[in-house]
């Protein structure tokens, strides 16, 4: 004759009770059979764990609110319309990681009369160089304003720590890209362009 097996009968790799089961269980039987003082006592308990729980679902609710409402504004700043296009002017924007927006206002203290700083349309910096584009044509080589650009370029680089400036004056061109009016790319050179180039 085969015996049943107990009625809380546990498989070979089932996980014991932990501790805090164990205690409560035994709490709430005990309870349940003992004294009045004591269920007041488990009353108590059981009502402090619910006032708790309560608590950490409120705090949960909230944080789920707040997330789904985050998408809502990142998707309405999507759909904003963008402000109009500015046009661009030889300042670039201060935020611009290759614009010099100090380079305009000191090539202009050099020109009193504008003449030459009137010519420029762009100064960005070009890895090492820095590259000055303006209006003059692709005969202006080695103008007067093609090489006081050059020059007051090379001033203020070095004014601003730059050992070795290296400076491009462009004009417009035709072709492809834009022609080279004056440069400087070593110690040695003076701002002109040579006749072969």
């Amino acid at each position: 004759m085969t015996t049943a097996p107990p009625k809380h009968a546990r498989g070979k790799h089932a996980k014991p009770s932990s501790g805090i089961a164990t205690g409560w269980n035994r709490l709430i039987k005990n309870a349940a059979l003992g004294e009045p003082g004591r269920r007041r006592l488990v009353a108590a308990g059981t009502g402090t764990a619910s006032v708790a729980l309560l608590a950490v679902a409120a705090v949960a609710g909230l944080s789920a609110t707040d997330s789904r409402q985050a998408p809502r504004a990142e998707t309405a700043a999507r759909q904003a319309p963008s402000a109009p296009a500015v046009q661009q002017s030889a300042a670039p924007a201060d935020d611009d990681p290759d614009g010099l927006p100090d380079a305009l206002p000191y090539l202009e203290g050099k020109d009193e009369d504008k003449k030459t700083t009137g010519h420029v349309k762009e100064i960005r910096r070009s890895g090492d160089f820095v590259r000055i584009y303006t209006d003059l044509e692709e005969g202006d080589e080695n103008s007067k304003p093609a090489v006081s650009l050059c020059e007051w370029t090379t001033q203020f680089l070095r004014d601003g720590g730059d050992e070795a400036p290296r400076v491009f004056v462009h004009g417009k061109s035709e072709g492809n890209g834009s022609v080279v009016l004056a440069n400087k790319q070593s110690d040695k050179d003076d701002c002109e362009v040579s006749e072969t180039r």
